[in-house]
C-alpha cells in the first residue's frame, strides 16, 4: 500500500472544505457531532458542507443503515474500510 503524506493528499484534494468559522447554521450541528465522536471535524464532512442537504441526508442514510441492524456491524466497518481504500482515503 502506498505511504501517505500530507503533500500527496493536498495535491489530490480538488475541493476546498468549509472551515468551522465559515460553516452555515445548518452544518454546525454536524460539525459538533463529528467533533464529539472523532475529536475533530474530518475533511470529507468539510467538503460535504458545501452542500448542506447532501451532508445531512448522506449522514442520515449512514446512520439509518447502522441503526437498522440489517447489516452486521463488522460487515459495515469492513465495507467502509474497503471504500476508503478504493478512493485512497488516509482516514
Amino acid at each position: 500500500m502506498r505511504e501517505f503524506n500530507k503533500r500527496n493528499m493536498s495535491e489530490k484534494q480538488r475541493i476546498k472544505g468549509v472551515d468551522e468559522t465559515e460553516a452555515s447554521f445548518f452544518i454546525k450541528p454536524l460539525y459538533a457531532a463529528c467533533k464529539k465522536n472523532l475529536g475533530k471535524v474530518v475533511q470529507p464532512l468539510k467538503v460535504q458542507a458545501r452542500r448542506p442537504g447532501i451532508a445531512w441526508f448522506g449522514n442520515l442514510l449512514g446512520l439509518a443503515i447502522e441503526k437498522s441492524g440489517k447489516v452486521e456491524a463488522r460487515i459495515h466497518v469492513l465495507v467502509q474500510l474497503r471504500a476508503a481504500q478504493i478512493v485512497e482515503c488516509p482516514f
